[in-house]
């Protein structure tokens, strides 16, 4: 048994996955700008189309990916930190609770996906104040309509 130069638990970045290009396509012109370009402009548009209402099916027996539409349960009610930390500001000392029916999050569907130890294996969607979670909650405030995109 031989030794593999990543460990089972690396992170693959755009420029390990250039280099992969490379070496299966030595004669391209496609230089690593083009290409980082390129996966930066697909991964924009899938974004956009899962968060109007898509589902993303990724092939290769991969799954999908979604926005799920999830039932909210009372039994522990979860605070709303942004609403609660408002009106700490304003001198009221409580806390807010969602009250909504329905929560949204990413959601990686891999009930039909053929990996081995697929349960070990999450998605993450990109945080942060461009990330696609961000996204998701700019979406919700701004469209009226927009959890009417979104399934069970």
């Amino acid at each position: 048994m031989t030794a593999t130069k990543y460990s089972s638990a690396s992170k693959f970045s755009t420029k390990d996955s250039y280099k992969w290009f490379k070496k299966c396509n030595p004669n391209t012109q496609i230089t690593y700008s083009l290409y980082k370009h390129i996966i930066s402009r697909f991964n924009k548009r899938v974004s956009e189309e899962i968060l109007d209402g898509s589902l993303f099916n990724m092939g290769q027996r991969l799954g999908t990916i979604r926005i799920k539409k999830i039932p909210r349960t009372f039994n522990k009610p979860t605070v709303d930190w942004g609403e609660t930390n408002r009106l700490k500001k304003q001198g009221i000392n409580k806390l807010v609770y969602y009250t909504d029916d329905y929560y949204y999050r990413w959601n990686w569907d891999k009930y039909r996906c053929l990996v081995k130890n697929k349960s070990v294996y999450t998605f993450a969607p990109t945080a942060g104040p461009n990330g696609n979670r961000r996204k998701l909650v700019q979406k919700l405030k701004t469209d009226e309509f927009a959890h009417l995109n979104y399934k069970t």
